[in-house]
Protein backbone atom coordinates (compact mmCIF):
# COMPACT_ATOMS: atom_id res chain seq x y z
CA UNK A 1 0.00 0.00 0.00
CA UNK A 2 1.49 3.36 -1.08
CA UNK A 3 1.66 6.55 0.96
CA UNK A 4 -1.36 8.08 -0.78
CA UNK A 5 -3.59 5.13 0.10
CA UNK A 6 -2.39 5.22 3.72
CA UNK A 7 -3.24 8.94 3.93
CA UNK A 8 -6.70 8.24 2.50
CA UNK A 9 -7.14 5.41 4.99
CA UNK A 10 -6.13 7.80 7.78
CA UNK A 11 -8.82 10.32 6.77
CA UNK A 12 -11.40 7.55 6.64
CA UNK A 13 -10.35 6.40 10.10
CA UNK A 14 -10.81 9.91 11.48
CA UNK A 15 -14.35 9.90 10.10
CA UNK A 16 -15.05 6.53 11.76
CA UNK A 17 -13.68 7.78 15.11
CA UNK A 18 -15.85 10.92 14.92
CA UNK A 19 -18.91 8.80 14.23
CA UNK A 20 -18.03 6.51 17.14
CA UNK A 21 -17.61 9.49 19.51
CA UNK A 22 -20.98 10.87 18.42
CA UNK A 23 -22.69 7.51 18.93
CA UNK A 24 -21.11 6.82 22.32
CA UNK A 25 -21.68 10.41 23.43
CA UNK A 26 -25.34 10.15 22.46
CA UNK A 27 -25.65 6.89 24.41
CA UNK A 28 -24.00 8.44 27.50
CA UNK A 29 -26.36 11.43 27.26
CA UNK A 30 -29.32 9.04 26.88
CA UNK A 31 -28.29 7.14 30.02
CA UNK A 32 -27.91 10.35 32.04
CA UNK A 33 -31.22 11.68 30.75
CA UNK A 34 -32.91 8.50 31.99
CA UNK A 35 -31.50 8.80 35.49
CA UNK A 36 -28.37 6.63 35.40
CA UNK A 37 -25.58 7.93 37.62
CA UNK A 38 -22.67 5.65 38.48
CA UNK A 39 -21.43 6.00 42.05
CA UNK A 40 -17.75 5.62 41.12
CA UNK A 41 -18.07 8.44 38.58
CA UNK A 42 -19.76 10.73 41.11
CA UNK A 43 -17.13 10.04 43.78
CA UNK A 44 -14.28 10.94 41.43
CA UNK A 45 -16.02 14.01 40.06
CA UNK A 46 -16.77 15.24 43.58
CA UNK A 47 -13.02 15.11 44.32
CA UNK A 48 -12.33 17.31 41.30
CA UNK A 49 -15.11 19.73 42.27
CA UNK A 50 -13.82 19.92 45.85
CA UNK A 51 -10.20 20.59 44.98
CA UNK A 52 -10.75 23.04 42.12
CA UNK A 53 -13.42 24.88 44.11
CA UNK A 54 -11.10 25.45 47.08
CA UNK A 55 -9.24 28.68 47.74
CA UNK A 56 -5.91 26.86 47.53
CA UNK A 57 -5.60 24.13 44.91
CA UNK A 58 -3.47 21.26 46.21
CA UNK A 59 -3.11 17.96 44.38
CA UNK A 60 -2.92 16.00 47.64
CA UNK A 61 -6.49 17.11 48.35
CA UNK A 62 -7.64 14.96 45.43
CA UNK A 63 -7.15 12.18 47.98
CA UNK A 64 -4.60 9.40 47.92
CA UNK A 65 -7.41 6.87 48.22
CA UNK A 66 -8.05 6.92 44.46
CA UNK A 67 -5.76 6.44 41.45
CA UNK A 68 -4.96 9.96 40.27
CA UNK A 69 -4.71 9.74 36.46
CA UNK A 70 -8.49 9.42 35.93
CA UNK A 71 -8.92 12.47 38.17
CA UNK A 72 -6.33 14.49 36.23
CA UNK A 73 -8.12 13.58 32.98
CA UNK A 74 -11.29 15.25 34.30
CA UNK A 75 -9.65 18.47 35.50
CA UNK A 76 -9.79 20.34 32.13
CA UNK A 77 -13.52 19.70 31.86
CA UNK A 78 -14.17 21.51 35.14
CA UNK A 79 -13.61 24.79 33.30
CA UNK A 80 -15.95 23.98 30.39
CA UNK A 81 -19.49 25.39 30.59
CA UNK A 82 -22.16 22.81 31.35
CA UNK A 83 -19.71 20.22 32.66
CA UNK A 84 -19.99 20.83 36.41
CA UNK A 85 -23.16 18.83 36.84
CA UNK A 86 -21.80 15.27 36.55
CA UNK A 87 -21.35 15.11 32.77
CA UNK A 88 -17.54 15.28 32.71
CA UNK A 89 -16.73 11.70 33.88
CA UNK A 90 -18.92 10.23 31.14
CA UNK A 91 -17.40 12.47 28.48
CA UNK A 92 -13.90 11.43 29.59
CA UNK A 93 -14.90 7.75 29.32
CA UNK A 94 -16.22 8.33 25.80
CA UNK A 95 -13.02 10.11 24.76
CA UNK A 96 -10.77 7.33 26.04
CA UNK A 97 -12.97 4.78 24.27
CA UNK A 98 -12.42 6.88 21.14
CA UNK A 99 -8.64 6.74 21.74
CA UNK A 100 -8.87 2.94 21.83
CA UNK A 101 -10.84 2.94 18.59
CA UNK A 102 -8.32 5.29 16.97
CA UNK A 103 -5.38 3.09 18.04
CA UNK A 104 -7.13 0.06 16.60
CA UNK A 105 -7.83 1.76 13.25
CA UNK A 106 -4.31 3.23 13.17
CA UNK A 107 -2.77 -0.23 13.52
CA UNK A 108 -5.24 -1.56 10.94
CA UNK A 109 -4.41 1.05 8.30
CA UNK A 110 -2.12 -1.30 6.35
CA UNK A 111 -4.92 -3.88 5.98
CA UNK A 112 -6.42 -3.64 2.45
CA UNK A 113 -10.06 -3.70 3.54
CA UNK A 114 -12.70 -1.13 2.61
CA UNK A 115 -14.10 1.54 4.91
CA UNK A 116 -17.43 -0.30 5.04
CA UNK A 117 -15.76 -3.48 6.28
CA UNK A 118 -13.86 -1.51 8.91
CA UNK A 119 -17.07 0.17 10.00
CA UNK A 120 -18.80 -3.20 10.31
CA UNK A 121 -15.98 -4.45 12.54
CA UNK A 122 -16.25 -1.30 14.63
CA UNK A 123 -20.00 -1.67 15.09
CA UNK A 124 -19.64 -5.29 16.24
CA UNK A 125 -16.79 -4.47 18.61
CA UNK A 126 -18.37 -1.35 20.08
CA UNK A 127 -21.83 -2.91 20.48
CA UNK A 128 -20.50 -5.50 22.92
CA UNK A 129 -22.05 -4.73 26.34
CA UNK A 130 -18.71 -4.93 28.18
CA UNK A 131 -17.25 -2.26 25.91
CA UNK A 132 -20.38 -0.09 26.13
CA UNK A 133 -20.38 -0.40 29.93
CA UNK A 134 -16.73 0.66 30.16
CA UNK A 135 -17.16 3.47 27.62
CA UNK A 136 -20.27 5.09 29.12
CA UNK A 137 -20.32 4.53 32.89
CA UNK A 138 -17.92 7.38 33.73
CA UNK A 139 -15.39 5.17 35.54
CA UNK A 140 -11.73 4.47 34.79
CA UNK A 141 -12.53 1.36 32.71
CA UNK A 142 -12.17 3.07 29.33
CA UNK A 143 -8.69 4.26 30.32
CA UNK A 144 -7.88 0.73 31.55
CA UNK A 145 -8.93 -0.70 28.19
CA UNK A 146 -6.51 1.64 26.40
CA UNK A 147 -3.68 0.54 28.70
CA UNK A 148 -4.50 -3.15 28.23
CA UNK A 149 -4.54 -2.70 24.45
CA UNK A 150 -1.04 -1.22 24.64
CA UNK A 151 0.00 -4.01 27.02
CA UNK A 152 -1.17 -6.60 24.47
CA UNK A 153 0.84 -4.97 21.68
CA UNK A 154 3.90 -4.80 23.92
CA UNK A 155 3.62 -8.55 24.64
CA UNK A 156 3.31 -9.36 20.94
CA UNK A 157 6.35 -7.22 20.16
CA UNK A 158 8.29 -8.82 22.99
CA UNK A 159 7.77 -12.27 21.46
CA UNK A 160 8.05 -11.41 17.79
CA UNK A 161 10.93 -8.93 17.85
CA UNK A 162 12.81 -9.63 21.10
CA UNK A 163 13.24 -5.86 21.29
CA UNK A 164 14.38 -4.28 24.57
CA UNK A 165 11.96 -1.42 23.88
CA UNK A 166 9.06 -3.88 24.13
CA UNK A 167 10.19 -4.94 27.61
CA UNK A 168 10.54 -1.33 28.71
CA UNK A 169 7.16 -0.43 27.22
CA UNK A 170 5.48 -3.31 29.02
CA UNK A 171 7.11 -2.35 32.32
CA UNK A 172 6.03 1.30 31.99
CA UNK A 173 2.48 0.31 31.02
CA UNK A 174 2.17 -1.87 34.13
CA UNK A 175 3.54 0.95 36.32
CA UNK A 176 1.12 3.48 34.81
CA UNK A 177 -1.75 1.01 35.28
CA UNK A 178 -1.34 1.39 39.05
CA UNK A 179 -2.20 5.10 38.81
CA UNK A 180 -5.29 4.34 36.72
CA UNK A 181 -7.07 1.35 38.20
CA UNK A 182 -7.26 -0.08 41.71
CA UNK A 183 -7.18 -3.59 40.23
CA UNK A 184 -3.70 -3.00 38.79
CA UNK A 185 -2.05 -5.05 41.55
CA UNK A 186 -4.14 -8.08 40.59
CA UNK A 187 -3.42 -7.49 36.89
CA UNK A 188 0.30 -7.37 37.68
CA UNK A 189 0.38 -10.42 39.95
CA UNK A 190 -1.72 -12.48 37.51
CA UNK A 191 0.74 -11.70 34.70
CA UNK A 192 3.83 -12.88 36.59
CA UNK A 193 3.29 -16.65 36.20
CA UNK A 194 2.29 -16.12 32.56
CA UNK A 195 5.60 -14.45 31.68
CA UNK A 196 7.24 -17.86 31.46
CA UNK A 197 4.93 -18.55 28.51
CA UNK A 198 5.27 -15.15 26.84
CA UNK A 199 9.01 -14.51 27.27
CA UNK A 200 11.48 -15.78 24.65
CA UNK A 201 12.64 -19.32 25.51
CA UNK A 202 16.32 -18.47 25.17
CA UNK A 203 16.02 -15.60 27.64
CA UNK A 204 14.20 -17.79 30.16
CA UNK A 205 16.95 -20.41 29.91
CA UNK A 206 19.89 -18.00 30.18
CA UNK A 207 18.53 -15.46 32.70
CA UNK A 208 15.03 -16.30 33.94
CA UNK A 209 15.01 -13.62 36.64
CA UNK A 210 15.99 -10.76 34.35
CA UNK A 211 12.59 -10.38 32.72
CA UNK A 212 10.87 -10.36 36.11
CA UNK A 213 13.33 -7.74 37.32
CA UNK A 214 12.80 -5.50 34.27
CA UNK A 215 9.01 -5.67 34.50
CA UNK A 216 8.68 -5.56 38.28
CA UNK A 217 10.95 -2.66 39.25
CA UNK A 218 8.88 0.18 37.66
CA UNK A 219 5.64 -1.24 39.08
CA UNK A 220 7.09 -1.68 42.56
CA UNK A 221 8.51 1.82 42.40
CA UNK A 222 5.02 3.12 41.57
CA UNK A 223 3.55 1.29 44.57
CA UNK A 224 6.31 2.42 46.93
CA UNK A 225 6.04 6.03 45.76
CA UNK A 226 2.30 5.94 46.44
CA UNK A 227 2.92 4.44 49.90
CA UNK A 228 5.50 7.16 50.61
CA UNK A 229 3.00 9.89 49.64
CA UNK A 230 0.46 8.27 51.97
CA UNK A 231 3.01 8.35 54.79
CA UNK A 232 3.90 11.96 53.98
CA UNK A 233 0.31 13.26 54.05
CA UNK A 234 -1.50 10.71 56.24
CA UNK A 235 1.33 9.34 58.45
CA UNK A 236 0.53 5.81 57.32
CA UNK A 237 2.27 3.97 54.47
CA UNK A 238 -0.84 1.86 53.91
CA UNK A 239 -3.44 4.58 54.39
CA UNK A 240 -4.78 3.86 50.88
CA UNK A 241 -5.56 0.31 52.05
CA UNK A 242 -6.62 0.94 55.64
CA UNK A 243 -9.09 3.78 55.04
CA UNK A 244 -12.67 2.49 54.55
CA UNK A 245 -13.30 5.14 51.84
CA UNK A 246 -10.46 3.84 49.66
CA UNK A 247 -11.21 2.73 46.13
CA UNK A 248 -8.27 0.31 46.42
CA UNK A 249 -10.54 -1.81 48.65
CA UNK A 250 -13.02 -2.31 45.81
CA UNK A 251 -16.18 -3.97 47.09
CA UNK A 252 -14.67 -5.13 50.39
CA UNK A 253 -16.56 -2.65 52.59
CA UNK A 254 -19.91 -3.28 50.88
CA UNK A 255 -19.53 -6.89 49.77
CA UNK A 256 -23.08 -7.86 50.77
CA UNK A 257 -24.39 -5.54 48.04
CA UNK A 258 -22.72 -7.63 45.34
CA UNK A 259 -23.90 -11.21 44.66
CA UNK A 260 -20.57 -12.11 43.04
CA UNK A 261 -18.63 -11.37 46.23
CA UNK A 262 -21.25 -13.04 48.42
CA UNK A 263 -20.92 -16.29 46.44
CA UNK A 264 -17.24 -16.35 45.52
CA UNK A 265 -15.43 -13.82 47.73
CA UNK A 266 -12.39 -15.28 49.49
CA UNK A 267 -12.14 -18.30 47.16
CA UNK A 268 -9.48 -18.37 44.45
CA UNK A 269 -9.88 -21.82 42.91
CA UNK A 270 -13.67 -21.86 43.24
CA UNK A 271 -13.73 -18.60 41.24
CA UNK A 272 -11.61 -19.80 38.33
CA UNK A 273 -14.27 -21.97 36.70
CA UNK A 274 -17.14 -19.43 36.74
CA UNK A 275 -14.71 -16.67 35.67
CA UNK A 276 -13.54 -18.80 32.74
CA UNK A 277 -17.16 -19.63 31.90
CA UNK A 278 -18.15 -15.95 31.88
CA UNK A 279 -15.13 -15.08 29.71
CA UNK A 280 -15.84 -17.78 27.11
CA UNK A 281 -19.58 -17.12 27.08
CA UNK A 282 -19.06 -13.37 26.64
CA UNK A 283 -16.20 -13.72 24.16
CA UNK A 284 -16.51 -16.96 22.14
CA UNK A 285 -14.45 -15.20 19.45
CA UNK A 286 -11.45 -16.15 21.61
CA UNK A 287 -11.73 -19.73 20.25
CA UNK A 288 -11.31 -18.49 16.69
CA UNK A 289 -8.33 -16.29 17.50
CA UNK A 290 -6.54 -19.15 19.24
CA UNK A 291 -7.29 -21.45 16.31
CA UNK A 292 -6.12 -18.85 13.79
CA UNK A 293 -2.74 -18.45 15.53
CA UNK A 294 -2.12 -22.15 16.18
CA UNK A 295 0.42 -22.46 13.36
CA UNK A 296 2.46 -19.55 14.68
CA UNK A 297 3.51 -20.68 18.14
CA UNK A 298 4.90 -17.28 19.14
CA UNK A 299 1.63 -15.56 18.28
CA UNK A 300 -0.39 -18.35 19.86
CA UNK A 301 1.47 -18.05 23.16
CA UNK A 302 0.83 -14.31 23.34
CA UNK A 303 -2.84 -14.70 22.40
CA UNK A 304 -3.34 -17.47 24.93
CA UNK A 305 -1.72 -15.51 27.76
CA UNK A 306 -3.57 -12.27 27.07
CA UNK A 307 -6.92 -14.07 27.09
CA UNK A 308 -6.21 -16.24 30.16
CA UNK A 309 -4.53 -13.42 32.08
CA UNK A 310 -7.80 -11.51 32.88
CA UNK A 311 -9.38 -14.73 34.15
CA UNK A 312 -6.55 -15.21 36.66
CA UNK A 313 -6.86 -11.54 37.65
CA UNK A 314 -10.59 -12.03 38.27
CA UNK A 315 -9.88 -14.98 40.56
CA UNK A 316 -7.20 -13.05 42.49
CA UNK A 317 -9.33 -9.92 42.89
CA UNK A 318 -12.35 -11.96 44.00
CA UNK A 319 -10.26 -13.91 46.49
CA UNK A 320 -9.30 -10.58 48.11
CA UNK A 321 -12.94 -9.34 48.14
CA UNK A 322 -12.05 -6.55 45.69
CA UNK A 323 -13.98 -7.37 42.52
CA UNK A 324 -17.65 -6.41 42.62
CA UNK A 325 -18.41 -8.11 39.29
CA UNK A 326 -16.27 -9.98 36.71
CA UNK A 327 -17.19 -7.41 34.05
CA UNK A 328 -14.79 -4.94 35.74
CA UNK A 329 -11.89 -7.03 34.41
CA UNK A 330 -13.63 -8.83 31.54
CA UNK A 331 -13.80 -5.49 29.71
CA UNK A 332 -10.05 -5.90 29.23
CA UNK A 333 -10.73 -8.84 26.92
CA UNK A 334 -12.56 -6.37 24.66
CA UNK A 335 -9.27 -4.50 24.41
CA UNK A 336 -7.48 -7.81 23.71
CA UNK A 337 -9.84 -8.51 20.82
CA UNK A 338 -9.26 -5.02 19.41
CA UNK A 339 -5.52 -5.68 19.56
CA UNK A 340 -5.73 -9.25 18.24
CA UNK A 341 -7.55 -8.14 15.10
CA UNK A 342 -4.62 -5.89 14.16
CA UNK A 343 -2.39 -8.98 13.87
CA UNK A 344 -4.79 -11.08 11.76
CA UNK A 345 -4.76 -10.85 7.98
CA UNK A 346 -8.30 -9.78 7.11
CA UNK A 347 -7.61 -9.18 3.41
CA UNK A 348 -8.98 -12.64 2.57
CA UNK A 349 -12.76 -12.60 2.29
CA UNK A 350 -13.21 -15.93 4.05
CA UNK A 351 -11.05 -14.90 7.02
CA UNK A 352 -12.86 -11.56 7.35
CA UNK A 353 -16.35 -13.05 7.40
CA UNK A 354 -15.28 -15.73 9.89
CA UNK A 355 -14.20 -12.96 12.24
CA UNK A 356 -17.49 -11.13 11.67
CA UNK A 357 -19.47 -14.30 12.42
CA UNK A 358 -17.55 -14.89 15.67
CA UNK A 359 -18.03 -11.27 16.73
CA UNK A 360 -21.79 -11.61 16.15
CA UNK A 361 -21.82 -14.73 18.35
CA UNK A 362 -19.80 -12.83 20.97
CA UNK A 363 -22.40 -10.07 20.92
CA UNK A 364 -25.14 -12.55 21.76
CA UNK A 365 -23.07 -14.22 24.48
CA UNK A 366 -21.93 -10.90 25.91
CA UNK A 367 -25.46 -9.52 26.26
CA UNK A 368 -26.63 -12.78 27.85
CA UNK A 369 -23.83 -12.67 30.46
CA UNK A 370 -24.33 -8.96 31.12
CA UNK A 371 -28.11 -9.10 31.58
CA UNK A 372 -28.23 -12.36 33.53
CA UNK A 373 -25.46 -11.51 36.03
CA UNK A 374 -25.87 -7.73 36.40
CA UNK A 375 -25.14 -6.20 39.81
CA UNK A 376 -27.26 -3.24 41.06
CA UNK A 377 -25.28 -0.58 39.15
CA UNK A 378 -25.37 -2.61 35.94
CA UNK A 379 -29.12 -3.14 36.37
CA UNK A 380 -29.60 0.64 36.58
CA UNK A 381 -27.52 1.01 33.41
CA UNK A 382 -29.69 -1.57 31.65
CA UNK A 383 -32.88 0.15 32.80
CA UNK A 384 -31.69 3.49 31.48
CA UNK A 385 -30.46 1.81 28.27
CA UNK A 386 -33.95 0.39 27.71
CA UNK A 387 -35.47 3.86 28.29
CA UNK A 388 -36.89 2.91 31.70
CA UNK A 389 -36.52 5.87 34.01
CA UNK A 390 -34.13 5.05 36.88
CA UNK A 391 -35.84 6.42 39.96
CA UNK A 392 -33.51 5.10 42.66
CA UNK A 393 -30.56 7.34 41.82
CA UNK A 394 -31.51 9.70 44.68
CA UNK A 395 -32.85 7.23 47.20
CA UNK A 396 -31.02 8.95 50.09
CA UNK A 397 -32.01 12.48 49.06
CA UNK A 398 -28.40 13.62 48.48
CA UNK A 399 -29.07 15.05 45.04
CA UNK A 400 -32.07 17.04 46.30
CA UNK A 401 -29.93 18.42 49.13
CA UNK A 402 -27.24 19.40 46.63
CA UNK A 403 -29.74 21.37 44.57
CA UNK A 404 -30.98 23.06 47.78
CA UNK A 405 -27.45 24.04 48.78
CA UNK A 406 -26.92 25.50 45.30
CA UNK A 407 -29.55 28.12 46.14
CA UNK A 408 -28.52 28.63 49.80
CA UNK A 409 -24.85 29.55 49.45
CA UNK A 410 -23.66 30.17 52.98
CA UNK A 411 -20.29 28.97 54.31
CA UNK A 412 -21.11 25.31 54.98
CA UNK A 413 -19.34 22.50 56.77
CA UNK A 414 -19.79 19.16 54.99
CA UNK A 415 -17.92 15.85 54.75
CA UNK A 416 -17.45 15.18 51.03
CA UNK A 417 -16.54 11.53 51.63
CA UNK A 418 -20.11 10.69 52.62
CA UNK A 419 -21.79 13.58 50.76
CA UNK A 420 -20.13 13.23 47.36
CA UNK A 421 -23.51 13.17 45.61
CA UNK A 422 -24.37 16.47 47.29
CA UNK A 423 -21.29 18.13 45.77
CA UNK A 424 -22.10 16.73 42.33
CA UNK A 425 -25.68 18.03 42.47
CA UNK A 426 -24.52 21.43 43.77
CA UNK A 427 -22.08 21.72 40.87
CA UNK A 428 -19.13 23.21 42.77
CA UNK A 429 -17.53 23.43 46.22
CA UNK A 430 -17.20 27.20 46.55
CA UNK A 431 -17.95 28.28 50.11
CA UNK A 432 -17.84 24.70 51.41
CA UNK A 433 -15.51 23.57 54.19
CA UNK A 434 -14.58 20.02 53.25
CA UNK A 435 -12.93 17.38 55.42
CA UNK A 436 -9.36 18.18 54.35
CA UNK A 437 -9.62 21.93 54.97
CA UNK A 438 -8.14 23.57 58.07
CA UNK A 439 -11.48 25.22 58.89
CA UNK A 440 -13.23 21.83 58.96
CA UNK A 441 -10.57 20.30 61.21
CA UNK A 442 -10.61 23.25 63.61
CA UNK A 443 -14.41 23.18 63.77
CA UNK A 444 -14.43 19.49 64.74
CA UNK A 445 -12.17 20.35 67.65
CA UNK A 446 -14.83 22.58 69.25
CA UNK A 447 -17.94 21.64 71.15
CA UNK A 448 -19.93 24.10 69.01
CA UNK A 449 -18.46 24.80 65.55
CA UNK A 450 -18.19 28.44 64.47
CA UNK A 451 -19.66 27.72 61.03
CA UNK A 452 -22.73 29.35 59.48
CA UNK A 453 -24.20 26.07 58.23
CA UNK A 454 -23.62 22.38 58.99
CA UNK A 455 -24.69 19.38 56.89
CA UNK A 456 -25.09 16.15 58.87
CA UNK A 457 -26.21 12.65 57.87
CA UNK A 458 -28.48 10.30 59.81
CA UNK A 459 -26.07 8.25 62.00
CA UNK A 460 -28.05 5.07 61.29
CA UNK A 461 -27.77 5.44 57.50
CA UNK A 462 -24.88 4.08 55.37
CA UNK A 463 -23.74 7.66 54.71
CA UNK A 464 -23.98 8.57 58.40
CA UNK A 465 -21.73 5.71 59.44
CA UNK A 466 -18.96 7.22 57.31
CA UNK A 467 -19.73 10.88 57.98
CA UNK A 468 -17.12 12.51 60.24
CA UNK A 469 -19.56 15.20 61.39
CA UNK A 470 -22.18 12.65 62.37
CA UNK A 471 -19.56 10.53 64.15
CA UNK A 472 -18.10 13.51 66.04
CA UNK A 473 -21.51 14.98 66.95
CA UNK A 474 -23.74 11.86 67.33
CA UNK A 475 -26.73 13.83 68.67
CA UNK A 476 -26.63 16.63 66.13
CA UNK A 477 -28.86 14.98 63.54
CA UNK A 478 -31.70 14.15 65.95
CA UNK A 479 -31.50 16.95 68.52
CA UNK A 480 -29.60 19.79 66.89
CA UNK A 481 -27.07 21.99 68.68
CA UNK A 482 -27.27 25.15 70.86
CA UNK A 483 -27.16 28.25 68.67
CA UNK A 484 -28.35 26.43 65.54
CA UNK A 485 -31.77 25.88 63.98
CA UNK A 486 -32.98 23.25 61.52
CA UNK A 487 -33.41 24.72 58.04
CA UNK A 488 -33.50 21.56 55.90
CA UNK A 489 -34.63 18.00 56.59
CA UNK A 490 -34.59 15.23 54.01
CA UNK A 491 -34.54 11.45 53.83
CA UNK A 492 -31.01 11.08 55.20
CA UNK A 493 -29.66 14.61 55.48
CA UNK A 494 -30.32 17.64 57.65
CA UNK A 495 -28.89 21.15 57.58
CA UNK A 496 -28.50 23.30 60.68
CA UNK A 497 -27.89 27.06 60.42
CA UNK A 498 -26.41 29.40 63.02
CA UNK A 499 -28.97 31.71 64.62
Amino acid sequence: MDARQIQLRGRENVLIVIMAVMALGALAAWLLAHGFMFDDAMVRWSKVLGVLGSEHIRLENLSLLYPHLPLYAMVPFYYLPGMKFAGAPYLVSVLFAAILIWLFLHHMRAQPISIFKRMLLMVLLVAHPAFLWGATNGSQLAMSMVMFYLLYHACQSMIAEHDIHAYISLALILAMFFFIDGSAVFIFVALLPMLAVVAPRRLMMVSPLSIYFILSVPFLMAVFSWAWLNWLFASDFFHFIHDPHSSYLGGYMTLFNYPWLVHYGGHFFATLLPALGYALAAYPAVFYFLFATWQDQSRFRASFVLFVHPVLAIALATDQFYLRHPIEILVLISASIFAELTFIDLSHTRSYWRVVAMLVISLAGGWWVFTSTANPAMQQWLQAFRADRVLIADQDGALRLGRWLATHRLPTMIDENSAYKVLVARGDAKGLYLSYTDRFKLALGRAIPDIDQIVVADPTSPAGKLDHISIHYPNLYAHGMPGFRLVYSGVTWRVYRRL
